[in-house]
């Protein structure tokens, strides 16, 4: 199904109110955006902009229209769902979305599994933050997500795979440091004795990240945020040699066996932990491809 870019010329004249702003928001020019709504108005024989209002809105016609191709995309979407199920998944496409701090572990689980079981599914992988990834799975850019709760959008739901906990790390030479204590043990003091404290960070939008923040603010915590990163093994190789302290998931020092002489320290009571989830758009038909990813996912985690 070639796109049907007229839903998106309509949406973008909307969203920024003028058309010359909605031409640059769509990298096209403002003559070419002008020319292709006055050629398909003409064609349809009703106005869809009303241009006498500032900012831009749509015509009821207009509001119809788009409503229309909405209809039009998802009966597409379902036949195709549909054609991939009969041919028995011998053929087809699955879009992923991952956090990057799953694509190193959790993500090759199921992957390796997936490709041997249907060899002609080709997998488009998309890696972005939190906040991007939930913006992609309501345009249905990708088709379903492995990433972190919290999800913020009502109109994403997902499913459960497994929690694992969270480490504060504390590097030796800190003056919360414990050097007798070698072993990961629950955090000896109130965390509100972090607040000014220097922490290495997760950038924002990242799943870990708000999972930080809600411990932030939960205990009155204002970070003395040194470095931000996207790379969560960086930030505890930087805790390691004392430029501050930084949460981690618990996959970072299991995975790989990796040793510290840093105090490592869960938190909170219950304690905070990274739950993993398969997220997918609310009341969304999920494709062949992206129905075997989730149960093939749920399967191998059930025992979690």
């Amino acid at each position: 199904m070639v796109k049907d870019l007229s839903a998106d010329y309509l949406k973008a004249i909307v969203e920024h109110g003028n058309i010359s702003n909605a031409a640059r928001g769509l990298y096209i020019s403002q003559p070419y955006l002008s020319r292709f709504i006055r050629n398909l108005e003409e064609e349809l024989g009703v106005e869809l902009i009303n241009r006498n209002v500032s900012p831009l809105t749509l015509t009821y016609a207009g509001e119809r229209y788009l409503s229309y191709i909405k209809e039009i995309e998802q009966m597409y979407l379902k036949m195709q769902h549909e054609i991939e199920s009969i041919s028995n998944m011998k053929k087809g496409r699955l879009k992923l979305g991952i956090n990057p701090i799953l694509g190193s572990h959790t993500l090759y689980n199921l992957l390796p599994e997936f490709i041997k079981n249907y060899p002609g599914i080709e997998i488009e992988l998309v890696e972005e933050s939190a906040h991007e990834m939930e913006a992609l799975l309501l345009e249905r850019k990708i088709d379903i997500c492995l990433n972190l709760l919290p999800i913020f959008n009502s109109d994403i739901v997902y499913e459960n795979l497994y929690d694992e906990k969270i480490f504060l790390v504390i590097p030796p030479g800190h003056k919360y440091y414990n050097a007798n204590q070698k072993t990961i043990s629950h955090i000896p003091f109130h965390p509100n004795h972090l607040d000014g404290e220097k922490f290495i960070l997760l950038k924002n939008g990242l799943g870990l990240r708000r999972l930080t923040d809600e411990i932030f603010n939960k205990y009155s915590i204002r970070p003395n945020i040194v470095i931000e990163t996207q790379n969560v093994e960086s930030a505890f190789r930087l805790a390691n040699n004392g430029v501050g302290l930084t949460i981690i998931p618990e996959c970072i020092i299991t995975r790989d066996n990796l040793q510290t002489d840093s105090n490592c320290y869960t938190i909170g009571n219950p304690i905070f932990k990274n739950n993993v989830v398969v997220s997918y758009k609310k009341d969304e038909i999920l494709s062949a491809p992206a129905q075997a990813f989730l149960n093939m996912a749920k399967e191998k985690y059930k025992q979690y």
